[in-house]
């Protein structure tokens, strides 16, 4: 079994490279906005799951999961310079996929569970590479404003690192 918890998961299914592993998880936990959202993810890295599939994850997560998805960081992910996640929907379409880049997945884990039933709007909202990216930076600005606005605090998109490059040769 998965670990229960209350927060969403992120699992490494590979385990060839350690640094991507590690960028990954700072990607993740060190989103721009970080100050504005909150959105919690467990991260496992059990070589137990090594080389875990979107249909078998489903059938190691309980019945009744707290959270609506769970992120794989498998070979695509580690290989790719943007490093992008497999989003498995356990909600809406079990066992649907689609990948996003890490530096958003807290809009993702988010908004599915207030709406768990909009996974195939991820899935329509990829970029042509097929990564989920929120809109780049405009669409990150955007809905980190309207969070900041939502709040009543204030918000400087020049305060945040938007930077386009991936997320594997990200300098801070």
């Amino acid at each position: 079994m998965l670990p229960v918890t209350e927060s969403t998961l992120v699992v490494r299914t590979d385990f060839a490279d350690p640094d991507a592993w590690a960028r990954v998880r700072r990607a993740v936990a060190e989103p721009p906005g970080r100050d504005l959202i909150s959105a919690a993810f467990t991260f496992v890295d059990d070589p137990a799951h090594a080389g875990l599939s979107p249909r078998r994850a489903l059938e190691l997560v309980p019945p009744r999961p707290s959270h609506p998805m769970i992120a794989l960081a498998d070979s695509v992910t580690m290989s790719s310079p943007y490093l992008p996640l497999l989003v498995v929907d356990l909600a809406d379409d079990p066992g649907g996929t689609f990948r996003s880049a890490p530096e958003v997945l807290w809009h993702v884990a988010s908004s599915l569970f207030v709406a768990p039933g909009y996974f195939h709007e991820y899935v329509r909202s990829v970029d042509p590479d097929g990564i989920y990216r929120c809109g780049g930076r405009d669409g990150q600005i955007k809905v980190l404003s309207a969070i900041a606005s939502l709040k009543g605090v204030p918000f400087d998109a020049d305060d945040y690192d938007f930077t386009d490059a991936p997320a594997a040769s990200r300098r801070r």
